[in-house]
């Protein structure tokens, strides 16, 4: 490997230098050099002084090694991973420089860099054990740079005590890892005054057992964290997110050593904190800060303030609706393009009319994972935003984000309802005009496959849709749903009933989100069938018909002629739901 003359200028300009810097200063005067090298060998060569400088620290629980420096990020070029910078392509040859490097170079932030790396990924890149002076010559280094004052930053000398210590406990040197202890407290003490990075010191501490810290250390530690807690509930420094995470460190000690005053004290000191500005705030701040407070009235264990303080969430919840604002998008329609659907759905026969209507207006879920897909590449930040689904007066769910993988799929199935929704409502009367479609037809269509036990109700509830009495459609019919799932599990030799909670011996039936649950049923009627009745009736994610009406709280604005005919489509899928079900497969071959 031959260095080019450009990249070893900048190694030691910064190793000359007498100002403190970072790495990052490092990698960008590199970069700038590379790429200002014309021939290809000599750009490859600087890759190894490149990846040196802007790999990323503490990267232990992240691919492609789980090692302590990683890639800076990753992507996807096809169906493959790739990483930046790719340390998979690190070589033997690379290694064997950096070891040069360590061993030449005067300066500290250096110096620890080039020997950390040595020490960390020469099994992964050279598959060879890296010899434990490296390790030394990078403990040695990075005591250097905080003692001396080479790092420009706070966090940059927290970052460089920390990996001493790990490396100090790692190769069992008592001695390097006691004087670390020892730096380390001090600087704890000196952030808990500016409330700087003493979280971090605290953390690595306290949580590695062969750090040697004392319970008179510790408990001297947790005096810092006190004043801390007092400074952020007075008048003056008032602070209720600060106190918030003082506090998620002294619960667990005082919990750990059984000072359940303690406990009490901090948790009451947190929870009134947060209660003071909800009721200083708006309603939608309200809203989180409230849950805040009960959670810390929670883990203070004071009962009766946490049902207080849920009641005062409750109503700002309630009052927060006034502080919403409308999103809206117009989506222009023409009439020929509904003809166009209609005559497209139409059939001399009114049987095949309902069951185009049917298969037509259910997206499969492959179809909705590609949108999220689509939705992920072209907008990654916003696919990683959570969104609140706000009831009456409580939040319902929790859609979307990085723990939730299904939950972008229920808002692009609410998106595709609403694109949908003229058209179905078209489709629909256009079949019962052209057919003169009675109740009778409707409801006999929806038998078909004998999953409704009760005709007369089904008809009754089809009646009241076809003439605008949407509340009755909605009341009656919703549950009649619920009732041929009910029919087709026990048809699968499925139990339909289960323990009353809290009543050994009574039994209660199970509810759609139960037989929904059930794998035989999911199997039966096909996934895209199955996801799509339980976006409408039983998750909080989705619409949660069934619950809104099984539990009291539909209003009457939810009984509108869009839910009913939603409704109605479902009478209609359930009707032939295996065909549907092979239709939306065919649809995404």
């Amino acid at each position: 490997m031959q260095i080019p003359d450009s990249i070893e200028a900048v190694i030691v300009e910064f190793d000359q230098k007498a100002e403190p810097f970072d790495m990052h200063a490092v990698q960008a005067a590199l970069s700038s050099a590379r790429t200002k090298l014309e021939d290809k060998t000599e750009a490859s060569d600087a890759w190894a002084d490149i990846v040196a400088s802007c790999v990323q620290a503490e990267q232990e629980d992240r691919p492609p090694w789980n090692t302590y420096f990683g890639p800076m990020g990753s992507g996807t070029r096809g169906e493959a991973i790739v990483y930046f910078p790719d340390i998979r392509e690190l070589t033997a040859e690379i290694v064997d420089h950096w070891e040069t490097r360590a061993d030449n170079l005067t300066h500290p932030v250096l110096r620890g860099r080039y020997a950390d790396l040595v020490w960390d990924l020469s099994r992964n890149a050279a598959n060879r054990r890296a010899d434990i002076r490296f390790a030394q010559l990078a403990i040695d280094s990075y005591v250097a740079s905080v003692a001396d004052g080479h790092n420009p930053e706070a966090h940059d000398d927290v970052e460089a005590l920390k990996r001493a210590l790990q490396l100090a406990i790692s190769i069992k040197d008592s001695d390097k890892t006691a004087l670390l202890k020892a730096m380390m407290l001090t600087r704890f003490y000196a952030e808990v005054e500016t409330d700087g990075w003493w979280r971090h010191l605290y953390s690595a501490l306290t949580e590695n057992r062969r750090s040697g810290l004392t319970a008179d250390e510790k408990s001297h530690m947790v005096k810092g964290l006190e004043q801390l807690l007092t400074r952020f509930t007075s008048e003056a420094t008032f602070d209720p997110h600060s106190s918030e995470n003082v506090a998620n460190y002294l619960l667990p000690y005082y919990s750990a050593a059984e000072d359940f005053d303690s406990v009490k004290r901090i948790g009451l000191a947190v929870s009134q904190a947060f209660e003071k500005i909800a009721n200083a705030g708006s309603r939608m701040q309200a809203m989180a800060w409230l849950q805040t407070a009960a959670e810390f009235a929670r883990r203070a264990g004071e009962t009766d303030r946490v049902k207080e303080l849920r009641v005062a969430r409750e109503g700002a919840i309630r009052d927060s609706a006034s502080e919403m604002k409308p999103f809206t998008y117009s989506q222009e329609i023409s009439k020929a393009e509904i003809e166009e659907v209609n005559n497209a759905l139409g059939d001399d026969n009114w049987e095949q009319n309902l069951f185009n209507i049917a298969a037509q207006f259910i997206i499969a879920k492959q179809q909705l994972r590609h949108q999220a897909q689509e939705t992920s590449r072209s907008s990654p930040m916003m696919a990683l935003f959570t969104t609140d689904v706000v009831a009456e007066d409580h939040v319902a769910a929790r859609v979307g984000g990085a723990d939730d993988e299904e939950g972008s799929l229920y808002r692009h199935a609410d998106i595709a309802r609403q694109a949908n929704r003229i058209f179905l409502s078209s489709a629909l009367n256009a079949a019962v005009e052209r057919h003169r479609l009675s109740a009778e037809e409707i409801a006999a269509f929806s038998l078909r496959t004998n999953l409704f036990t009760d005709f007369p109700l089904v008809k009754a509830g089809i009646r009241a849709w076809l003439y605008g009495d949407y509340v009755k459609c909605l009341f009656v019919l919703v549950p009649q749903i619920e009732d041929a799932f009910r029919s087709l599990a026990r048809n699968l030799g499925e139990s339909v009933t289960k323990e009353k909670r809290g009543q050994r011996g009574w039994e209660v039936s199970v509810n759609l989100g139960d037989i929904l649950a059930m794998e035989k049923v999911k199997a039966e009627v096909g996934e895209d069938v199955h996801f799509w009745f339980k976006s409408i009736f039983a998750d909080a994610r989705g619409m949660n018909l069934r619950n809104l009406v099984a539990h009291g709280l539909a209003s009457r604005e939810v009984a509108n002629y869009v839910n009913c005919e939603l409704v109605i489509h479902s009478m209609l899928i359930l009707g032939a739901y295996r065909d549907v079900a092979l239709s939306c497969v065919r649809r995404v071959e």
